[in-house]
């Protein structure tokens, strides 16, 4: 994949001074009316032209409280906004520290300091299902969440028992947190913690853990009535991939910072270490990408080269549903479902002709999982999957005249049907693993139904398309709805919207790649030109 940036300025002067450097950010953590203290060196001793920059907008000078060498000291306005401070003088830039604004974004902060081990005195009911709200009663929780989590017990590879799924090994192999990406957490003190059932949980224990300590567990029951979910066949991936920039033109100093997304956790894919990072990066994760960030400050410099690798675990997902048993979203919080069902950048769920298609496909059927299942059929039935991904300026919507589409337009298309249907659902995005450990991007679909959790949808695999498959799913028709297998990598659920860390600079996107983020690449405005390439990512091991 290649991706080349163009952006023409015309800069006057030449670096002459040292480059301003940023020791410290404090606090890096705050919001508006707050004092920010910055050390380092090279700021020069007046203010004069410098400045201080917060995400891309430079401070007025009724923001400054003083000015010297080796200290800023500044209150921060009511607009300020998340991302990178850069001190700036005349003639140079420093790279950049990270700030976050507490009121706008979550950000993880310090945990409460305990001094007493959490203890679970009661729930509010002991019999529960998947998404449903629970309220955890006892003492020493921590007045704010902080970076607690309470878990729940999954059962990987059919390992829970009755009789042993207390053992010290299930208590830290199969367990799972309340999810932030679901928004499991409604409320938070010392004493009450409600939050939802998170998906893939099971019958088993609840247990809270300050990051400290742990309390002791406490047995919940988790309703099957609806359906459950099962998580086995396990592999264990150890991925690459790299990205290069050559070819800067600059007429100045040139900033150019890169993106590389990391895979994500869910419960198929419960822990990603990263193994490898070459060079040393910006930022090892934020918004679960890696931030690398280079400086050119003359044309045709050498090759830069970004390196990652991760190692994860992959689990097939199965799920069995009771249709019958099925309902409408009247427990999901009303705000998170107004959020999934509709059109975002990537998913057309507003267009007309989709909401047109998605009425007469499911027509009066009430049941959103039966209304699922009809979407699918109706895409198997009526579509062709083509072996070759499209262009990324290719609008998913061709797959309704053209009738033919790559596995990116299935997915999209599939997910927009499913939201203009009323059920919740996202795309995701990765790598498909051939069984010749070869890769190449792809995109599937989950919806959502209340008491079972998250269910998968491959529309493009459903449909036949050829890869180097693996030789355990026969039926691919009737597999790949509500299963996937654990020849996958994902790396974004949903569409990650991202800010650039400047509002001048030059922005790149890769629409159909192994993540779906608004920005991969940006530039600073200094920057004329340069060439990257993004690799495609390299199976090293599969165990």
């Amino acid at each position: 994949m290649i991706g080349v940036a163009v952006c023409i300025v015309f800069i006057t002067g030449k670096n002459k001074k040292a480059e301003p450097v940023i020791e410290s950010l404090t606090p890096s953590v705050g919001s508006p009316g707050d004092i920010v203290v910055i050390t380092g060196k090279n700021f020069g001793d007046i203010r004069d032209m410098s400045y201080v920059e917060f995400a891309g907008s430079k401070l007025t000078s009724s923001a400054y409280i003083s000015w010297s060498d080796d200290c800023i000291k500044l209150v921060l306005p009511a607009n300020v906004q998340d991302g990178l401070v850069v001190v700036g003088t005349k003639d140079m830039r420093s790279k950049p520290a990270l700030f976050a604004n507490e009121i706008e974004i979550p950000v993880p902060v310090p945990a409460v300091v305990q001094t007493n081990k959490p203890v679970i005195s009661s729930l509010s009911t002991e019999k529960i299902g998947v998404g449903e709200l629970l309220c955890i009663y006892g003492n020493n929780f921590g007045d704010s969440r902080g970076r607690s989590s309470v878990y729940f017990t999954i059962d990987y590879e059919n390992k829970i028992k009755d009789s042993d799924y207390k053992t010290k090994t299930l208590l830290t192999e199969n367990m799972i947190a309340a999810s932030d990406f679901n928004g499991d957490y409604e409320y938070w003190d010392n004493s009450e913690i409600w939050v939802r059932v998170p998906d893939g949980a099971c019958s088993g224990v609840v247990i809270v853990d300050t990051g400290k300590e742990k309390s002791e567990p406490k047995d919940i029951t988790i309703l099957r009535q609806k359906g459950y979910k099962e998580f086995s066949s396990k592999k264990i991936y150890l991925v690459q991939y790299t990205a290069d920039v050559s070819d800067v033109i600059t007429t100045d100093v040139s900033t150019i910072t890169l993106r590389c997304p990391i895979p994500v956790e869910m419960p198929s894919q419960p822990s990603v270490e990263v193994t490898e990072i070459s060079p040393e990066p910006l930022l090892n994760n934020y918004q679960n990408c890696i931030i690398h960030q280079i400086t050119k400050k003359r044309n045709n410099s050498p090759k830069s080269v970004f390196k990652q690798t991760f190692v994860l675990p992959v689990y097939e997902i199965k799920t069995s549903v009771v249709p019958d048993k099925i309902d409408d979203y009247k427990d999901m919080s009303p705000s998170r479902y107004a959020s999934l069902v509709k059109d975002d950048e990537i998913i057309p769920a507003g267009d007309d002709e989709i909401k047109t298609l998605a009425k007469t496909i499911v027509g009066k059927e009430k049941n959103y999982y039966r209304r699922a299942k009809l979407i699918y059929n109706y895409m198997l039935d009526n579509y062709k999957i083509l072996e070759k991904t499209r262009k990324d300026d290719a609008s998913p919507l061709d797959l309704l005249k053209k009738k033919s589409g790559d596995a990116y337009d299935f997915a999209v298309i599939c997910t927009a049907l499913f939201r203009a249907a009323g059920i919740p659902s996202l795309i995701d995005a990765g790598v498909l693993i051939g069984q010749d450990l070869m890769t190449q991007p792809h995109w599937w679909t989950e919806f959502y139904i209340q008491g079972v959790g998250w269910i998968p949808v491959d529309v493009a695999l459903g449909a036949g398309m050829e890869y180097k498959k693996w030789p355990d799913v026969l039926d691919e028709r009737a597999y790949y709805f509500g299963n996937v297998d654990s020849h996958r990598i994902a790396f974004s659920r949903g569409i990650k919207q991202l800010k650039p860390f400047s509002q001048d600079n030059k922005i790149v996107q890769y629409p159909r790649t192994f993540a779906l983020q608004t920005i991969w690449e940006e530039a600073s405005a200094n920057t004329a030109e340069y060439s990257s390439f993004w690799s495609s990512s390299v199976i090293k091991g599969v165990y």
